[in-house]
């Protein structure tokens, strides 16, 4: 099955994670390029304190559901209300949090739905998973009543890092596929896109699969057209069918030199968006994922 690029991402974390550690144990210090500003370490062998480039520590809050509900089939809308600490921290969409079951070892990473600054709970979507060598899955969480205790970290991530991008582009072109639709979603609402001529591609295989089509008007009152995309189409879907990278292919990007894009989903659509900003030469440091 294809994974998104978030859960891509995970994986490769996960990894690094149990190499340092593995390391340290051993008492053997990892060598890491400390000419780049992204990434750095610190080792304190009397403390066992590694801090890497991909963030600081979880700090956990005991927390719990406070609401549960579908939001389309293999996808459930849940609601969290952080702490004030917590929710000051959001500050960019694409930002994320951790959580876990309370004591739990391993923790998944979930992208806020909810734009920063949005009064109430935190907003997530987040797919059913079965648990693997890398996740707990999200079956604990996804089939849990409202109430459930859990504990959730403080917002991390750098997010969609639109500050100093969008200011010198007419043109924003927005891909999302499945679950990635949680960060999109979080740009939407935001409000950062105002005044840029905004197009959101969002694929899933059918409709039933497809979260948030009930926000899609409230998205065009925002600005933002919608092009739903479904590559298994039941035979009443009347809309786009495939994928998005080729939907948007077809379509068409007038203003290549004024356009950023802004993506989130599997890693087979994230290679061929990227292909397809390449060939219509968009520059790559205007084609952001967020993290």
């Amino acid at each position: 099955n294809p994974i998104s690029c978030s859960e891509y991402f995970m994986r490769t974390l996960a990894l690094v994670i149990c190499i340092v550690r593995t390391a340290v144990a051993l008492q053997v210090k990892p060598h890491f390029r400390r000419s780049s500003s992204n990434y750095r370490q610190s080792v304190r062998t009397n403390h066992r304190n590694i801090v890497c480039g991909w963030g600081p520590e979880p700090i956990w809050h005991l927390n719990s559901i406070t609401s549960i509900s579908d939001a389309a089939e293999g996808l459930k809308a849940i609601t969290i209300s952080p702490p004030g600490d917590v929710a000051e921290g959001f500050a960019t969409p694409g930002q994320y949090v951790q959580i876990r079951e309370p004591g739990a070892e391993k923790a998944g990473f979930f992208a806020i739905a909810s734009a920063p600054g949005a009064a109430g709970d935190f907003q997530f979507l987040i797919k059913e998973q079965p648990p693997s060598d890398w996740s707990p899955g999200t079956g604990w969480l996804t089939s849990a009543p409202a109430g459930t205790a859990l504990e959730m970290s403080q917002v991390m991530g750098t997010g969609f890092k639109v500050t100093g991008t969008l200011g010198d582009v007419d043109t924003v072109v927005l891909f999302a596929a499945g679950s990635g639709i949680s960060p999109i979603r979080s740009v939407i609402e935001s409000g950062v896109l105002k005044g840029k001529d905004t197009q959101l591609y969002y694929g899933a295989q059918t409709p039933a699969k497809m979260a948030y089509m009930d926000k899609f008007t409230s998205w065009e009152s925002l600005g933002c057209a919608v092009t739903p995309v479904v590559s298994q189409p039941p035979p009443e879907w009347a809309g786009a069918i495939g994928y998005v990278q080729d939907v948007a292919k077809g379509a068409g990007i007038s203003k290549p030199e004024s356009t950023a894009v802004l993506l989130c989903g599997m890693k087979g659509m994230a290679m061929g968006v990227k292909e397809l900003c390449a060939g219509v030469g968009i520059d790559e440091s205007r084609v952001l994922t967020n993290f």
